[in-house]
Order: C-alpha cells, then structure tokens, then sequence
C-alpha cells in the first residue's frame, strides 16, 4: 500500500487523531528512555545490574544462538520468545559494532568485562523500550475500536505515562514485552466482532500464542477471542464453519507458542522441571504460585485486596487507579459486547493473581492497558455532537498529569547515582584501609558494590565475595539477622530497607528485630541515603533526588511499610551505621585538618 494515497484517503479527524498519537508516542519512548542506562554494570560490579532478574534473563539470552539454530535456552520460568528477540538483537548490535568484545580470558567478575556486559544489558533493554512504546500505539487503535478515537488517545496516553510501565520498560524483563501481546491478542478478539473471517481467528490465535510463549499466565488472555466468538450471532447453517474458525484459532495459537517457546520439544526435562532448585514451568506455575517468596508476601492477606491497594496503587497511582476504576464500574454497568472482551479478561487474570501466594507488582502490568481503557471510556458520557470538552474531558486529562508527575519522580531516581553507589563511594573515600564491614545478609543486589561477587544469582558465590575483597574485611554470616556478627564489632554495617522492609518493620521477626535492636544500642550515627526522607541530620542525598510536596501528598494514600520490591529496585533506601572507632577516627582527622589551617 502506498503511504502517501493511504493518508490522502484519510479524513480530516483521522490525520488529527494520529497526529496526537506520535506525539503521544514520543513521550512514551521519551519516558521509557530516560533513565535507561541506570545501574548498568561497571568496573564496581561488572557482572549484573541492581534488578535480581536481568542477570539471570540475560543469561537465558546468551544461550541463544539463532543463526546456528541454538534455540534451547535451559531456563523455562518465562517463555523463550523474548529471549530468542533479544539474542536476535545482540546479533544485530555486535554486526553494526554496538557491543564491544572482551578477550576470553577475562571473565564477567573482572572489570575489564563491564563494557561488553553494560552493552548486552543495554540492548535487551532497548528491546523491552521498544515493545513497551507499540503497547502505545495498540492501545489507541484497541480504544479506538471500542469507544472511539478520543477515548483511544487518552488511553495510550494513561499507558504512556502510567509508573509501574514506563519504570519496567527500562529492564531486561518479559512483563512489558508480555503485555505487548495481550494487548495485540485483545485487539484482534474485538475485530472478531467486526468481521469473522479466517485471518482474524488465525492472528487472534497467534497473538495468544506469543503471549504464552513470553509468559505463560498472560495465556488467559485466551478469554476474550473465545467471548467474541461465542458473541458473533452467525445463522445456524453456518454453525460447522464456526466450529472450524474456532479449531483454527486454538491450532494458530498452538503453533506460534511452539514457534515461540520450542522448550518442549527441544529439551522436555529442562522445559517442564528445570535444571537447578528453583526453575522450570511446574516450579513456576505451580510450586512458587503455592510457596510464595521468601517474607516478601507473607501475612499480606487476600491477593485481590493487596494488588488493589498495593501493586495498582503504586503501579498507576491512586488518582488514576481511582479514574481507571470509576471507568470499570461504568462500563460494567451497560454490559455492551465490546466491553465484556475486556471486562471477561480483567477478571480472570486478576482473580487467578488473587489466589497466587508470589504478588510482585509488576504482575499486574498485563491489566494495565485494560485499566487505562475502562478509565478512557469515561469519554463516551460526552455527547458526540458538543463542540466542547465537558467536565469529564477535562478531568480525565487532569488525572493524566499525576502519573506524569509520579513517573518523572521515578525517572529522575533512575537518571540520578543510586544509593548504593554513593555508599560505595564513601566508604571508598573515608573508610581506612581493611576496614571490617558487617551484613544481616548475604549481600545481593540491594547491597553496596564493594564486591563484583555480590552481582551472583547464588548466596553461596556471593559469600566468596570474603575471600576476595583487598579494600575492606567483608563479614557476612550464613545465617540471616546473626546478631553474633555485632560481638566482632564491624566498623561497618550496612542495611537496605529492601532488607528491612518486611523481615523488620511489617513482620517483626525475633531474630530480625533484636539484630537492628542491638545494632542501634551499639552504633549512634547512623546516616541514610534514602530519596523517601530527608530527616536525619547526617544523611546526603543520592543523584538530587528531590521528595516533591505531589509525592507527599500521593504518598497520603499509600501505606509507606508496603511498597513494592518493583519500585524499591530503582529507589532503596542504604542506612550505614558506623562503630565508635570510625567516628573517632573520623573526629581526629577532621581536628588534625583544621589545626594545620
């Protein structure tokens, strides 16, 4: 098709409205952008990057070689179809000169391997960025289908802007590029009940296969293309050839998951029960749904009232989690055949994530164009003919500014230094030459960089990270919250609050409490690095962080002891206690400095 005949058939309104769209989109990708390059690896910690996921999807991706058909991945917790473009697009990068290569005698803990690691973290990252923006581009037409073209715009603008997506657009993750496919699978459920002819039940059926292949439980989305069949009201003579559209779709869907995820046919035992404690598709769906993970979620009641005043919360925002849900309760209201494609998805996936004991947030991200289009059909109430925005256009708009605002608080944490590159950076100014620095637990990614061992999936390797540190004396038990570690006096102890956070604070537990009990006897001058509050006397801030007066006032409706590890990826809060040997090291020192002024 010619582009130019194409636009030039096109009406006034609709160059408008895609005129609006690029400029929506620009923002999106401008969002998801910014800030893209945060916690990459360096000489500090060459190997993985401060998210606990990226390292092992990476690795998942290296396996992959596709021009020489290596497609088994051995790493089946996700689908392989995320991995297998991300492969595709490090070969693209390394052909055009985009990712460095490092001699094989250096290895992923060496500094001198954190420029080709930076840049395969970068690439797989651009290809979350790129799939999370055409989420934009779907939401409008699916909004446009639905409830027009104003409403379309004003959802890909919610999507564009909503945190909890422009912040997992940054990472080398499936949740983003997943919801890519739910929302190209939902779009091709409603052109059903426009037209039901073979191409739309093959590409209906596609799409949910590559959702499945990206990640398994987005398969729900199966749903909506089986309520728009049932909805087409076709003659009863026709009925055998709705059979045979509908077998088509489920064989559609059947080879593209194939397709995307060949795990079951390539490698069965890695697919179906891993190759370490921990991973493959019977782990995932059905043992760590069951077990949860670790103290993250435990005791924190029903899954569906905690996804609503936690993951949603914090994901959209609870002025637009509000919009989005006055939109959901409006549309549920006229039942209109369009909006129970919707309403039937939204309700499965959430009640299946009610029931799950593992509630990270960013598990909600499959809902969030939904969500976006129940808050954009408010503008349906409108009357078509008014020239005018009523009061609804205007305070749908309204609302897009809080989540614009709320995101530009999380895109300036990520631009910023993190935390716990500051700590690193003080202690390797002022703390003395093998200075003892003490941990409650196994350092991980919520831990300074002291070591480029504590970037390892595995406790046991990061606990190496002691035998191989010239700087500083690393104590670290292996036993989590070992108080006994205080009675050696560390002249360091460094803490998280993603550490904190529920073993302390929510939970209470005996061995966690009198661990940071005795640290606060023990150890005066604590100072925080922290973008939550600035309150103690001898903390700094991390990359000018700012706390706005808006956030505080979001922050009214949030309970501050539940936010989610997702957000706390980009935003820890470091406390370092120092001993009373350090500040009086500290003391003569600054006494020594004045006197020879």
């Amino acid at each position: 098709m010619n582009p130019t005949k194409w636009l030039s058939g096109l009406s006034r309104e609709d160059k408008k409205g895609l005129a609006l769209l690029a400029l929506v989109v620009i923002l999106g990708l401008f969002l998801r952008v910014e800030g893209i390059r945060w916690s990459l690896p360096d000489a500090r910690h060459p190997l993985a990057t401060y998210h606990p996921d990226e390292l092992i999807n990476l690795e998942a991706a290296l396996k992959v070689d596709i021009p020489h058909l290596q497609l088994d991945t051995e790493f089946y917790n996700y689908g392989a179809l995320y991995f297998y473009i991300v492969s595709f697009a490090h070969t693209v990068a390394r052909g055009w000169g985009f990712i460095p290569s490092t001699p094989q005698s250096v290895t992923a803990l060496m500094p001198e391997a954190a420029p080709e690691r930076a840049a395969l973290f970068l690439v797989g990252r651009s290809v979350t960025a790129i799939m999370g923006t055409l989420t934009i581009v779907a939401v409008y037409f699916l909004g446009r289908r639905l409830y027009g073209r104003r409403a379309g715009l004003l959802a890909a603008l919610l999507y564009a802007v909503a945190p909890l997506a422009v912040v997992h657009a940054h990472f080398l993750t499936v949740d983003v590029p997943a919801t890519f496919f739910v929302t190209m699978a939902l779009l091709w459920a409603v052109r059903l009940l426009e037209k039901q002819n073979w191409s739309n039940y093959v590409l209906a059926g596609v799409w949910v296969g590559l959702a499945i292949a990206t990640k398994y439980n987005t398969g729900l989305v199966l749903i909506a293309p089986i309520v728009a069949h049932i909805k087409n009201r076709i003659p009863e003579a026709c009925q055998l050839h709705r059979k045979a559209h509908f077998t088509v779709m489920l064989i559609a869907m059947g080879f593209a998951f194939i397709i995307g995820c060949p795990g079951p046919l390539l490698n069965w035992n890695a697919f179906w029960n891993g190759t370490y404690p921990g991973s493959g598709v019977y782990y995932e769906l059905f043992v760590h749904s069951r077990e949860g993970h670790g103290d993250l979620f435990v005791q924190t009641g029903f899954g569906g009232w905690y996804h609503l005043v936690v993951s949603l919360n914090w994901g959209l925002g609870t002025f637009l989690l509000l919009f989005c849900l006055v939109g959901l309760g409006y549309i549920a209201s006229r039942r209109r055949t369009g909006d129970l494609i919707l309403l039937s998805f939204f309700a499965l996936y959430y009640l299946s994530s009610c029931f799950s004991a593992v509630r990270f947030a960013r598990y909600m991200l499959p809902l969030f164009p939904v969500l976006c289009l129940f808050g954009a059909s408010l503008l349906t109430l409108s009357s078509k003919r008014s020239r005018r925005w009523n009061s609804v256009y205007i305070f749908a708009f309204v609302v897009a500014l809080f989540p614009i605002m709320e995101t530009s608080i999380y895109i300036g944490a990520m631009k910023g230094q993190d935390p716990r590159d500051d700590i690193a950076d003080n202690l390797e100014k002022t703390a003395p030459q093998g200075a003892t620095i003490g941990f409650a637990k196994t350092p991980w990614f919520y831990s300074p960089p002291i070591s480029p061992y504590f970037g390892a999936p595995s406790a046991p390797v990061r606990r190496k990270a002691m035998e191989d540190t010239a700087r500083f004396h690393l104590k670290i038990s292996e036993k989590e919250w070992d108080a006994s570690l205080l009675e050696t006096a560390p002249d360091y102890i460094a803490l998280s609050n993603l550490e904190t956070q529920h073993s302390v604070n929510r939970l209470q537990r005996e061995e966690a409490v009198r661990f940071v009990n005795t640290l606060k006897d023990t150890n005066e001058y604590p100072w925080r690095v922290t973008p939550f509050s600035f309150t103690e006397p001898r903390e700094y801030r991390a990359g000018g962080f700012k706390e706005e007066a808006f956030f505080k006032l979001a922050n009214t409706f949030r309970d501050e002891s539940l936010i989610p590890e997702d957000i706390l990826y980009i935003m820890p809060s470091i406390t370092l206690y120092e001993s009373r040997r350090i500040i009086l090291l500290q003391t003569q020192e600054r006494d020594r400095r004045t006197k020879r002024r």
